[in-house]
């Protein structure tokens, strides 16, 4: 691969060209890309979040004759960009599932007459052959992939559709193409090449260091330091607190609450209306706090985040570097903080390894399937027929799609159960859109008689749109009109195949190796957590932008010390004695606090961690004091938690079954001294 060249033949068309978007100069970089895509180079770019990587396409798209084809996978930004688009007189439109059969007949029509300048598709649009062949008769100009990592098997986010659209662009034989992402390590980037079959590409890497946005990295020993850390956070202004599950937002963001900090809660569990009316709390309030899972932050370009932080270590770098570009757009200074316990860490393998479930799961569940071929009761009663986790059983539905067994259909598809109620009719409402609602369930329901019906339907008596439906239903709902029985949340599943498990041919080494490579990222994630180096300098060499990578900073606590601090909480009670910082119990076994030392130092040796990561000297006492043998008892130990009883319990209850068989059961402190004195 060879750099970009810094010549700019079109600089003059470019300049003019930005008019149209309400510009009237380039950001850094962005118009060497440009012009290499305008001179009909293949290009790969690598700009961090915020950078303006969508110009790189949008631009050369208004300049070039001809449609220029964007694929991404996120619908909601395809909508954005083509409001955005279409409000500066650019004529563009997405095709993707949220639009009815006629309408993506209609707008395919379009693109065949070349109306469009800019057409969005999801990668799995590439899979109706209709639609391919509405590409292959366009004068498709430019072939442009965003979120371009999802190629690559090394990347952090891998999706398969994407691993298509190499073929897809042999087919279309555009002039030219652009893959751009956020995050792509070295390897990423020649993967992605390698993918698309583009021979000798040019890359652009760039903007990767930020120097107004503080890098820190913050040692907790649990939740409680978390919320009073995140609450010291909240003084600096609005900001974004990740968290690795959605129990550990909602609780986080009770206690938050609770401390009077303006926070809103965002995570996939909840409805798409709660989704919406949090992301729209956290634009319009200058202090908001966004406690939240990974699903928040696509589409968010709010200027004034002041800080954005990390509850549980993040999978992978490239995730991680993606969502602290959210903090400081505006150029002022922000604050990137990641407060990391190394049980955490554990936390990820476990839910890495839930992802990438196991054969007999996969059987269990197509057997379930294949007994029921339209499945519409929701991943929860899979689930609980199979015996498994709706975390584990969601994923090995995805394995199952992904081999072309099953498809699922979108959320909340399914019948609404509707009565309409007596004496109703005096009920008048007040909207045109509630109005048809109203009109077409009088027409299809007798009074007082329950009967079901789906969003298709309504929408093909009434011209709604499902949002609307949806929204109709509620507020009818709520005149006192209707009753409404809601299908389930979930996502209809329906088997494709009627074959047993063995003759299916299932890949199970992809799993494997999919597997493999997540958790060699959380480990270079780790690696991040651990290093004695600039921080600063970690992520530019990771990305590749070595120019500044060896040079000490000040802007991470590496170099500048740390400035995130943990408000102090009073330690130690009646019976304990302290050491440091640490309350410990009067009483334990010697023999089992030796040995316990030795598994710990041996253990932290094969893992390549400090000795306190595998457990802390309180946590090493505490389980000396109790000499637990079961789970529950390991668990009432503190410090200790359901990571460490599946990482560690049976080694410690081996060594505390040991302690008891020798009769070294706890002892006071003053007795354990003295028989350290004898011995020595």
């Amino acid at each position: 691969m060879r750099a970009v060249s810094s010549d700019l033949p079109f600089l003059d068309e470019m300049t003019r060209g930005l008019a149209a978007f309400g510009l009237s100069c380039f950001r850094p970089g962005q118009a060497q890309v440009v012009s290499a895509v305008l001179a009909g180079r293949n290009t790969v770019v690598v700009m961090p979040t915020g950078a303006g990587k969508s110009l790189c396409y949008q631009l050369p798209a208004t300049l070039l004759d001809g449609v220029t084809v964007v694929v991404s996978p996120l619908i909601a930004l395809m909508q954005d960009q083509v409001e955005g688009l279409t409000a500066r007189g650019i004529p563009a439109t997405f095709i993707n599932s949220s639009l009815s059969e006629s309408e993506r007949l209609d707008r395919q029509r379009k693109l065949r007459a070349g109306e469009y300048k800019l057409v969005y598709v999801a990668p799995e649009r590439f899979r109706s052959e209709a639609f391919v062949s509405a590409l292959t008769e366009a004068r498709v100009a430019l072939y442009a992939i965003d979120e371009a990592h999802c190629i690559s098997q090394w990347g952090h986010d891998f999706r398969p559709d994407y691993a298509l659209l190499g073929q897809v662009r042999k087919r279309l034989r555009p002039p030219r193409t652009v893959a751009l992402t956020a995050t792509a390590t070295p390897e990423v980037r020649e993967d992605i090449a390698r993918v698309l079959l583009m021979k000798d590409p040019n890359v652009f890497v760039a903007g990767f260091d930020r120097p107004n946005l503080f890098l820190e990295v913050m040692s907790v020993t649990g939740e409680d330091d978390k919320r009073r850390a995140s609450v010291e956070l909240a003084a600096e202004g609005s900001g974004i607190i990740y968290c690795s599950t959605r129990k550990q937002a909602e609780g986080l963001h009770q206690g938050l609450t609770t401390q009077k900090v303006d926070a809103v809660l965002y995570h996939a569990g909840m409805t798409d209306d709660a989704r919406r009316e949090a992301q729209e709390a956290f634009m319009a309030r200058d202090g908001a706090v966004a406690v939240a899972t990974n699903a928040f932050g696509m589409g968010i370009d709010k200027p004034g985040i002041r800080f954005v932080a990390h509850a549980g270590i993040p999978r992978a770098v490239e995730a991680y570097y993606q969502e602290i570009g959210r903090a400081g757009r505006d150029g002022q200074p922000a604050h990137a903080v990641l407060f990391f316990n190394h049980a955490d860490v554990f936390t990820q393998e476990r839910l890495i390894q839930s992802n990438h479930p196991a054969e007999p799961l996969l059987r269990d569940v197509w057997s379930v399937l294949r007994q029921e071929p339209t499945f519409l009761r929701g991943v929860n009663q899979l689930a609980a027929q199979v015996g498994s986790s709706e975390f584990e059983v969601s994923a090995a539905l995805k394995v199952l799609e992904r081999e072309g067994c099953l498809s699922r259909g979108a959320r909340g598809e399914g019948r609404y159960g509707v009565t309409v109620l007596p004496g109703s009719a005096a009920h008048h409402p007040r909207s045109p859109e509630v109005k048809a609602l109203w009109t077409a369930l009088l027409a299809m329901f007798p009074v007082g008689v329950r009967g079901t019906t789906d969003l298709p339907t309504l929408g093909r008596r009434t011209g709604l749109d499902e949002e609307r439906l949806r929204a109709g239903l509620s507020s009818l709902e709520r005149a006192g009109s209707i009753t409404v029985t809601r299908p389930f949340a979930g996502r209809a599943i329906q088997v494709l195949r009627d074959d047993p498990w063995d003759a299916l041919g299932v890949d199970l080494e992809k799993v494997r190796a999919q597997e493999r490579t997540q958790l060699l990222l959380l480990r270079r994630m780790t690696e991040y957590a651990y290093t004695k180096r600039c921080r600063r300098g970690f992520l530019l060499r990771y990305f590749g932008e070595d120019s500044a990578a060896d040079q000490r900073c000040a802007g991470c606590d590496v170099c500048a010390g740390q400035r995130t601090r943990i408000p102090a909480k009073a330690t130690g009670s009646a019976g304990t004695a302290t050491l440091g910082k640490r309350a410990l119990p009067t009483q334990y076994s010697a023999l089992a606090v030796e040995a316990l030392k030795r598994f710990r130092r041996e253990l932290s040796q094969d893992l390549g961690v400090p000795p306190f990561i595998i457990f802390n000297d309180a946590t090493m006492y505490g389980l000396a004091a109790a000499l637990p043998t079961t789970r529950g008892e390991f668990l009432r130990v503190k410090g200790t938690g359901e990571g460490g009883w599946e990482k560690f319990g049976a080694q410690v209850t081996q060594i505390c079954l040991m302690a008891r068989a020798a009769g070294d059961v706890a002892q006071p402190m003053a007795e354990v001294r003295e028989k350290r004195r004898a011995r020595r």
